[in-house]
């Protein structure tokens, strides 16, 4: 039996299932499209996050024998407890923070 990375073909698998989704979306009214764009989003950087990334082979080749691999995890994100508003909160913090010094340097300079 040759070796199969299963990392390879579970993001081969997950491109052709969000290369399907994107196509779904297309036959979509825009109001359902807009209520898709979260999911749309996720599942984009989860297929890049598959490209980039190594997962021990077992656990590769369990995603693959997923039939929907890509959803399978797409529906484990939306069932963490984890947010991206934390991460959204800490640049608009970080912005202004930015904001604040940039605005302070312009005005000791114009005295």
């Amino acid at each position: 039996m040759s070796y199969k990375d299963f990392n390879r073909l579970l993001y081969e698998k997950s491109v052709s299932e969000y290369t399907n989704f994107i196509t779904e979306l297309e036959s979509m009214t825009p109001d359902e499209i807009i209520e898709h764009s979260y999911e749309k989003v996720i599942k984009e950087d989860l297929v890049t996050l598959l490209e980039n990334n190594d997962i021990d082979q077992d656990k590769a080749k369990s995603l693959y024998l997923k039939k929907y691999p890509l959803d399978y995890i797409y529906q484990e994100w939306l069932d963490k407890d984890c947010s991206h508003i934390e991460m959204l909160e800490d640049t608009i913090n970080d912005s202004a923070e930015r904001a604040t010094k940039e605005r302070k340097e312009k005005s000791k300079e114009s005295r």
